[in-house]
């Protein structure tokens, strides 16, 4: 019989070309999650970064309340606490339930929980206020932790 000049691929051109292709896409995949990976753990820290700011913020409006209330500055301010920025009032840690968010606030009355926990943990020391906002949360079961420290003083 008689051998035709035959057209297309052999198996072992095919093979070639699957592991050609293969070598170029799996690191290319690999990149990509790493990235989606970093993406996301660079978004939750700047989220946790926010809010632990916010808490040392809403603790220096309830300073300012105090005062425009007669009040002195520190008053009812030591302890552990929870805050949240619609409160003009500390609430107690209890349980430390997730934050929840709704139309991109943070709360703890409504909307779709989240991965975040926010204590703060308030003292006088030596005439002022020591404000420690800390905000947890797990990624990757792994725990994560953004920690923010402020003092207030009786400036005024």
């Amino acid at each position: 019989m008689p051998i035709n000049n035959q057209k297309g691929f052999t198996i072992i051109e095919s093979l070639v070309a699957f592991m050609i292709l293969t070598t170029a896409v799996i690191p290319a995949l690999y990149v990509s999650r790493l990235a989606n990976s970093i993406s996301a753990s660079i978004r939750n820290n700047m989220a946790a970064s926010g809010l632990a700011q916010e808490g040392v913020e809403i603790v220096r409006a309830l300073r300012d309340q105090n005062w425009n209330n007669g009040l002195p500055f520190d008053q009812g301010l030591a302890g552990s606490w929870r805050v949240q920025y619609n409160s003009n009032s500390l609430i107690a840690i209890a349980d430390n339930p997730p934050l929840k968010i709704s139309n991109g606030l943070y709360n703890y009355n409504s909307g779709t929980d989240t991965i975040f926990k926010r204590t703060l943990t308030i003292a006088k020391i030596n005439g002022a206020v020591q404000i420690i906002s800390d905000v947890t949360w797990t990624e990757r079961e792994r725990s994560k932790d953004v920690r923010v420290e402020s003092y207030l003083y009786d400036w005024k």
